[in-house]
Parts: C-alpha cells; sequence; structure tokens
C-alpha cells in the first residue's frame, strides 16, 4: 500500500487487525506492535488473528479488545474466519504473510500493509536455495518497520497476559524451588538449533553446586532434549513447568530469576514477563533474535555462522562446530554472572 493512501487514516483510522499466529516466539515478538499503534492511532479498536494454542498469552492484553484463533485447519478455517471478518477493518496487518493469513487480510482490511521477509531479489534467490542469514535488525523493529507508511518508527515492548489462573499452575508447579531459580530450556524448533542436553545439564549441575533451584522448562516437542537433560542432569530438578499450558509456562518463567535456553520461543515468553536470559546460538542471528538486555546471547565465534535465519534440520557445513565446539563451562560461567547481576537488582 502506498504511503500516500494511508496519510488520511493517520488521525482517522478506528479498527486495526493484526495477524500472526506462529510460531510461539514470533507471536509473542510481534506483540511489540501494540503500545506503536496504540499511541498512534488511541480510540481504535485493535484485534489479533493468532493460533488456539497461543490465544491465552493475548487475551487481556491491554490495547487488544478481542483475539480471534485460526487453527491448523487449512485454507477452509482461513476462509471461514475470512468470511466472519469481512470488511470489518479499515486496516489488516499481516505480519505473518502466509497464503492463510492473505486471505484473512485481503478479506478483512479495507487496506492492508504485510511483512515482506526478504527483498525481491532475496526472494528470487531462497528460491534458488540461497539464503542469507538476516544479522539486523532485530525482528521487533523488522515488525516495526511494516507499520513505517503510518508514521510509526520504533517497536514497542513484547508483552504477553499472565491470567491468574496461570499465575495459580506456575506457583503450584514451583512450590518445591527456592529462590535463587534457574529455569532450562534445553529445546529448539530446529536440530542444528540445539546445544547438546548433556552440556545444559553440566550448566545445571555449576549453578546447582552454587546454591540454585534447577527448573525445567518447554513443551512437548521438546520430549527428547528433555529426556536428554533429565538423564544427564545430576542436580535435583526442583520444578517442572514442560506439563503447563503456554500460559502457565510465561508465568512461570516470570518467578524464575534465570532462564538458560537455545534459540526458541521460551527466550521470547521470558523476556517479555522481565527475566533475563542467556540464550545459546548457532547457526542464526542473535542480533535479530537474541534476548534484549538484560539478557544476552552466548555464540561461538565461527566464520560460518549464522549461517540461517531459521535453523535447519543439518549443519551447511557438515560440522555443527558453532554448537559442538561451544562448551559448557563457558556458558555455565555467563550464566553465573547473569544470575548474580540478577540477584543484585532490586526487587
Amino acid at each position: 500500500m502506498r504511503a500516500a493512501r494511508l496519510r488520511r487514516y493517520k488521525t482517522s483510522l478506528r479498527s486495526v487487525l493484526v495477524i500472526r499466529y506462529s510460531a510461539l516466539g514470533d507471536v509473542v515478538l510481534a506483540t511489540s506492535v501494540i503500545e506503536p499503534l496504540r499511541a498512534r492511532f488511541p480510540d481504535a479498536r485493535i484485534e489479533w488473528v493468532t493460533s488456539p494454542a497461543y490465544a491465552p498469552l493475548l487475551e487481556g492484553l491491554p490495547g487488544l479488545a478481542r483475539v480471534h484463533r485460526l487453527g491448523r485447519g487449512g485454507l477452509r478455517e482461513a476462509v471461514e474466519l475470512a468470511v466472519k471478518l469481512r470488511g470489518r477493518f479499515d486496516l489488516a496487518v499481516d505480519l505473518q504473510n502466509k497464503v492463510k493469513s492473505a486471505i484473512v487480510a485481503r478479506a478483512a482490511g479495507r487496506r492492508q500493509l504485510v511483512f515482506r521477509r526478504r527483498s525481491p531479489g532475496q526472494s528470487a534467490l531462497a528460491l534458488l536455495g540461497v539464503d542469507p542469514p538476516v544479522r539486523g535488525p532485530g525482528a521487533t523493529q523488522l515488525y516495526a518497520d511494516v507499520l513505517r507508511p503510518l508514521g510509526v518508527l520504533q517497536p514497542g515492548r513484547i508483552q504477553v497476559a499472565l491470567p491468574a489462573s496461570a499465575r495459580d499452575a506456575a506457583a503450584a508447579a514451583l512450590a518445591g524451588a527456592r529462590r535463587p531459580r534457574v529455569a532450562v530450556a534445553p529445546g529448539a524448533s530446529q536440530a542444528t538449533k540445539l546445544w547438546a542436553p548433556e552440556r545444559f545439564a553440566a550448566v545445571a549441575d555449576a549453578l546447582a553446586a552454587q546454591g540454585a533451584s534447577i527448573v525445567l522448562a518447554g513443551g512437548p516437542a521438546d520430549a527428547v532434549a528433555l529426556a536428554g537433560f533429565r538423564a544427564a542432569c545430576r542436580a535435583p530438578i526442583a520444578a517442572d513447568l514442560t506439563r503447563l499450558p503456554v500460559d502457565g509456562l510465561a508465568a512461570g518463567l516470570a518467578a524464575v530469576d534465570l532462564l538458560v535456553a537455545c534459540d526458541s520461543g521460551p527466550v521470547h515468553l521470558a523476556s517479555a514477563v522481565g527475566t533475563p536470559v542467556l540464550a545459546v546460538f548457532g547457526p542464526t542471528s542473535p542480533e535479530r533474535w537474541g534476548p534484549p538486555p538484560p539478557g544476552k546471547a552466548v555464540s561461538l565465534p565461527i566464520d560460518c555462522a549464522p549461517c540461517s535465519n531459521h535453523g535447519g534440520p543439518r549443519c551447511p557445513e557438515g560440522h555443527h562446530r558453532c554448537m559442538a565446539d561451544l562448551s559448557a563451562s563457558t556458558v555455565a560461567e555467563e550464566a553465573r554472572r547473569l544470575l548474580a547481576a540478577a540477584l543484585d537488582r532490586p526487587a
């Protein structure tokens, strides 16, 4: 959409639909558009389309009037939602840029703004199997750039809702874990983003030896990494958040003092609730996906990394040194520093 056609909406925009339904980390990062949209259009009604699994993270957020669910039912489900929302919004902001999101956005919004992952040249290269990693700016800035025609230049905070039921479930799960609490999330969505669970266990053992309670974090898709961690960890696991729904996981992460994780959804959940994160990076860009301060990304300086925007099933070079050569002692030392700093901050 041309910027000139949007100028008249800068004061008259009354309804906005934001669409981002996957994956967990991306949905959380996309919430950074809510504050600038609300600041720019204080009287506008803002609604959101997301996955049913992630809707509890958005329902009840200040600035959002309603959350619509779009599951994995294929194009038919998208068409049904499009019919339901047809013509209801002055503007649809498509931060997913997939076929299903486009169906909904074009039906629901009289105008659309669309997140472009790549330039036309980069898209052509991607079709040939060449997809250089985007090192920067950060993902939240990329989402804010979608709103640039509206005069938005900077992202807002990432945020998630923590309903009372989620806080209660998290408190029950954490009842046996004394402070300081360190959560460990060894899972990741792609094989190349995984750091060995035995090394996560070594980090947990080192922190437990200094008095930390170890809390397990993750979800059903992380079963293999979680099992490997449990088998290798010598320290007692004081609490387990992995059986909680996603809003309970977020509430649990809000009640720990540090999260140690791969580049994964829990990194962004913890950042959204104000918990420091030490994130282990290899094939993906910490400049784009890393946690904000006081969190930190730790990675091995190696010429071929980052090599991917989202990770993949195997290392393109065949050695996976970015993760294989990153020692547990290096990560443990960084974790000690972050935990000490977190405990020194006023409550």
